[in-house]
């Protein structure tokens, strides 16, 4: 359970760190899955000369150490708390992709700010104001990641810039790519900072939270991540009392 110190962190920053979130045990059978997932694109984890693109995405594997991952008690009990009880699908599993990112120079292409589209449109992703259909991020660590090995970007507090650029466009919303492009414009000034930590770390993330990938890995280790996101039965209403996530997404507040 969150404290509400870190509660109180995640509203002023839009994140929170959930540490050991991921039992050891648990932790070990996931790793050797996503590496068996690698070796079917020619990567094999005793053999750096096959890590040869900067980054190779899979996806999550279904399986029961995924499963038991996905719903540990400490981070369903942090979504109840950010979320509110009742609002998110209980998923037995973590799914959504794992880039795995490789000891590299060279740039990977995908390591732009953005702030993550939650629903569908005709095929194309859009975010509105509300978050339809989106409640968190969650970033969890199957590798132990530090400044060299490529960690994901955040800026503290630019879930707030976000949500002003959405409440224009209302329920409707607008194309993911132009509320990336608006959302990271409107973070411009605000710091950067890494999210770092050990294996079985989950960083959850405000859904507006503007972040990135980062390069050049210069560390020694492939850096592995999933990214999925923590879905909701409909949107965030925004009426009180406002959960922590709805605190930084209603208008008059986003400041």
């Amino acid at each position: 359970m969150l404290s509400q110190a870190e509660i109180d962190s995640f509203t002023a920053d839009g994140y929170v760190a959930v540490r050991g979130a991921v039992p050891a045990d648990v932790l070990r059978l996931c790793q050797d899955e996503i590496w068996s997932a690698l070796g079917e694109h020619g990567v094999r984890r005793d053999d750096p000369s096959t890590w040869r693109e900067p980054v190779v995405r899979i996806a999550c594997p279904e399986s029961e150490a995924f499963a038991a991952a996905g719903s540990q008690p400490v981070l369903w009990e942090a979504f109840d708390q950010l979320i509110g009880e009742g609002r998110w699908w209980r998923r037995r599993g973590v799914g959504g992709s794992i880039p795995v990112r490789f000891p590299s120079q060279a740039d990977p292409g995908d390591a732009g700010w953005h702030i993550e589209g939650s629903f569908e449109v005709g095929g194309d992703w859009w975010v509105n104001y509300r978050s339809r259909a989106r409640g968190l991020l969650a970033l969890y660590l199957f590798s132990d990641v530090d400044a060299a090995s490529a960690p994901t970007r955040v800026r503290p507090g630019s879930h707030r810039d976000a949500a002003r650029v959405l409440a224009p466009a209302g329920d409707e919303g607008m194309p993911f790519p132009r509320a990336a492009q608006l959302a990271a414009r409107a973070s411009a000034a605000r710091p950067t900072e890494l999210a770092t930590g050990q294996s079985g770390d989950v960083i959850v993330c405000h859904p507006f939270l503007v972040h990135a990938a980062s390069w050049p890995h210069t560390g020694r280790h492939p850096r592995i991540m999933a990214q999925p996101g923590v879905a909701l039965h409909d949107a965030f209403p925004l009426v009180p009392p406002l959960s922590p996530v709805e605190l930084a997404m209603s208008p008059e507040r986003a400041a």
